[in-house]
């Protein structure tokens, strides 16, 4: 059986989350999960952590996990803010974290054609897959839509590929439902390990994984699969 797992959690330390962490780990302690990672947003986000709250909310995470009945990671969702694949937390930030989430919010770019859009969110991918540490690609391929059906079959193997070199995970994100079998079948084929994210921003929607759940079945995922052993080893 497939553990269920969330690894994109958002507290009040974003300004659109609402639940505090003490709040958040007892809840997916009562939902039975295997584990958790909180990830509030960067600051370059609109409703980001502020850069002075980021010391208090590593801190608060730490001593949560130390009395929790299932392991906390320490995370982040880091915003692409630059096509050629910058971030924006600071390297001492991402050294103290056990779990870095990248997502992409934001494109340059006036083009609003999906064909366009699309092919601007694969280049800002690839590069910070190759130039950044990224643990798990967070909501892949949304973007107002989700994209990833106007990728050829060239570029998703491409984008599958360097996932799986660089050790990027794909998440199965519950809020927007992507990806596609499509693209998480090519992701296997490649030996992309595959995450679990609710992308909760109130206690109740952590843990809620009924549709991540059902798209790892359909496409036949194995716990070997997942990204969890990574972080509980």
């Amino acid at each position: 059986m497939l553990p269920k797992f969330d690894f994109h959690i958002h507290t009040s330390y974003s300004s659109d989350g609402e639940g505090t962490v003490a709040s958040i780990v007892e809840a997916a302690e009562t939902r039975e999960l295997a584990a958790i990672a909180i990830t509030d947003h960067g600051p370059e986000l609109s409703v980001g952590i502020s850069p002075e709250k980021i010391i208090p909310m590593l801190q608060d995470i730490e001593l949560a996990r130390k009395d929790a009945r299932i392991p906390v990671f320490i995370g982040m969702e880091a915003n692409i803010i630059g096509m050629d694949g910058q971030i924006d937390l600071e390297g001492w930030v991402v050294e103290k974290l056990d779990v870095v989430v990248v997502g992409l919010h934001k494109l340059d770019s006036s083009g609003h054609q999906p064909e366009e859009l699309v092919r601007e969110y694969l280049n800002a991918v690839m590069n910070v897959m190759e130039r950044q540490r990224v643990d798990i690609l967070a909501h892949p391929f949304h973007f107002h839509s989700y994209l990833a059906p106007h990728l050829s079959p060239d570029e998703i193997d491409q984008f599958a590929k360097l996932a799986a070199e660089r050790g990027v995970a794909v998440e199965l994100n519950s809020k927007y439902r992507v990806p596609d079998e499509n693209l998480l079948r090519a992701c296997l084929r490649e030996g992309v390990k595959l995450s679990i994210g609710t992308d909760a921003h109130t206690v109740a929607e952590v843990g809620r994984v009924d549709w991540p759940m059902t798209m790892l079945r359909r496409v036949g995922a194995r716990q070997e699969d997942m990204i969890l052993d990574r972080f509980l080893r």
